[in-house]
């Protein structure tokens, strides 16, 4: 097995295939998934990439070939035009149930539904396309949303705050609807100086976000969830700031009021895996 760096926000397992099996119809499964799969001879489920299921045989290492392996593969090489050291992305969705997509079909699906995810305006779009992520990566939501909040934090750059014209006032942007999504989820709505909130009529955490230094832009880096005392004490206050070296801002000094800001990419894993098993 070899682990590398994934290219999506996400970790995954995948099986490099080879010519002997492609021309064979199967798909052998290496040692190292082997727990993965059924410990005897079983019939076990795929789910197609169109939402069909397919039942296949699936031969384990106690068997006479002393190979673990699945059968009825030829249609799918042909369908995908699987070569010689193609990948195929491996997900275990169930006891017995398995979803096996090419690896570029994967990132493909993974691309398009992020991009759907990150240009949504409602919560309505925003949970269609986290339950067709959780589909294509059988990540759950808050998963998904957290590994958003590293992938968009890990961009080098700050862009400057753009100026709209709204009639005849000239107003700075304001921050982007799945962006404050991804912040009310990764903090909970609490101030990341105070931990203070409360609850909305509607059942919604109440919190403002504040841009730290406010030329700049809707960078995650530049943002913070506050609560509207604080939010104040950032316009009117004395305000000194304290960064890291990766910029992110890690304490808050009001006059003579000091708070360390609670920063949750301190707690998240900050990269992501791809296994090739061979």
């Amino acid at each position: 097995m070899e682990i590398v760096h994934s290219v999506i926000p996400f970790d995954y397992q995948t099986i490099k295939v080879t010519q002997s099996r492609i021309e064979k119809g199967l798909l052998a499964v290496p040692s190292s998934l082997a727990d993965v799969f059924p410990k005897e001879k079983h019939t076990i489920w795929i789910l197609n990439d169109d939402g069909s299921i397919s039942e296949k045989n699936y031969t384990s290492y106690t068997s006479s070939t002393r190979e673990c392996r699945i059968g009825g593969f030829r249609e799918f090489y042909n369908k995908f035009s699987i070569k010689d050291g193609d990948e195929l992305v491996i997900q275990k969705i169930d006891e017995g149930v398995f979803r096996i997509l090419p690896e570029q079909l994967f990132f493909v699906k993974v691309k398009s539904t992020l991009a759907s995810l990150e240009s949504s305006q409602d919560n309505e779009t925003i949970e269609r396309s986290l339950q067709q992520i959780a589909k294509i990566t059988n990540a759950n939501a808050d998963k998904i949303i957290e590994n958003e909040f590293i992938k968009l934090s890990s961009s080098p750059v700050i862009p400057e705050r753009e100026i709209k014209n709204i009639g005849k006032n000239a107003r700075k942007e304001s921050v982007p609807y799945f962006l404050r999504n991804i912040l009310r989820v990764v903090y909970n709505g609490r101030c990341q100086l105070t931990n203070f909130s409360f609850i909305m009529q509607n059942g919604d955490p109440y919190f403002e976000i504040h841009h730290i230094i406010p030329e700049k832009g809707n960078h995650l880096k530049n943002l913070l969830v506050v609560s509207p005392n604080v939010h104040k004490q950032f316009t009117y206050a004395k305000v000194y700031l304290s960064f890291d070296d990766e910029n992110w801002l890690r304490s808050v000094k009001f006059n003579e009021d000091f708070f360390n800001v609670f920063q949750k990419i301190d707690y998240l894993q900050k990269c992501f895996q791809k296994e090739i098993h061979n």
